[in-house]
């Protein structure tokens, strides 16, 4: 049974990734008093002690509007955290995946689903120093995964952590009778997290690099709210509101195309697209899960 370090082990991702796998893989789940990522020492005996062969880090700032305000801590995080990470992981012979965003996407002005080879340009802290890891944790440690996730989705679970998103802020607007806005001028992927955490598994045998991971998705953002309404019944006339002024410099286009990992997993990484994702999610509701 394959050993697995898991950072951000009670997050969103890291907690719904432990019940799930928790009797495929023998799993570590430090908390952050055993394990900063922050501090060096503190890792190289940990990993030094356990010998796991898979580092998976899920623990991050990702928050774009804290990460703003806070670069200095973003970039601790977000930069030196995978910077420690990567080598300890060299050192030891560990398998290292960690989780960088479509973000870096957010200065692109291509059009259509992006692939990882597009030259990247991102516009916050956030994306910057998610590719500012995605480029040392490759220098550190030659067999290093970057996972370019979406935005991501789930209900409310008894016992596991969730934060606002794309579903539960719309089915909120529903209850309290009140609108959204909704850009018009942004394209993104949105991605339910049990589709996440299924294909996780698969990303340990990926050859080192960069790959988007998460849902595809050609609509923009208010269409994806109207076409998600239409799924719930509702007039998304009296929920969903276009916002037509948001990035006025240019389209934030951040949709990820999949071929890539698709096709070094050998077909075995495979994401529903966004639409499709909400009506499994939805199937899934109904049925009582």
């Amino acid at each position: 049974m394959k050993r697995v370090l898991v950072t951000g082990a009670s997050g969103f991702v890291g907690s719904r990734f432990v019940r799930a796998m928790h009797d495929r893989y023998e799993l570590l789940t430090p908390s952050h008093s055993e394990f900063d990522i922050t501090s060096p020492q503190m890792l190289e005996q940990y990993v030094a002690e356990h010998r796991p062969q898979v580092i998976l880090h899920l623990a991050a700032i990702s928050n774009t509007g804290y990460c703003e305000q806070h670069p200095e801590e973003s970039y601790a995080t977000n930069v030196q955290g995978v910077e420690n990470l990567a080598i300890v992981a060299a050192r030891y012979g560990a398998k290292f995946l960690f989780f960088s965003s479509d973000q870096v996407y957010n200065g692109n002005r291509e059009k259509g689903l992006l692939d990882e080879d597009v030259p990247v340009m991102p516009e916050n802290h956030y994306g910057r120093h998610k590719l500012l890891a995605e480029q040392r944790a490759l220098e550190l440690c030659d067999c290093s995964v970057a996972l370019r996730a979406t935005w991501m989705y789930d209900s409310r679970c008894a016992g596991l952590p969730v934060h606002d998103n794309f579903v539960l802020n719309i089915k909120r607007a529903v209850e309290e009778n009140r609108t959204l806005s909704f850009a018009t001028r942004e394209y993104r992927g949105i991605t339910w997290i049990d589709e996440v955490v299924e294909n996780l598994p698969h990303t340990f045998s990926l050859p080192a690099g960069v790959y988007n991971f998460g849902a595809e998705n050609t609509l923009n953002t208010y269409e994806t709210a109207c076409a998600y309404c239409d799924m719930l019944g509702v007039d998304s006339a009296r929920v969903v509101v276009a916002d037509t002024e948001r990035f006025p410099l240019h389209e934030r286009n951040i949709s990820i195309s999949m071929r890539k990992a698709r096709e070094a997993s050998g077909g075995a990484i495979e994401f529903s697209d966004t639409l499709e994702g909400l009506r499994k999610y939805e199937a899934c509701v109904a049925s009582g899960r």
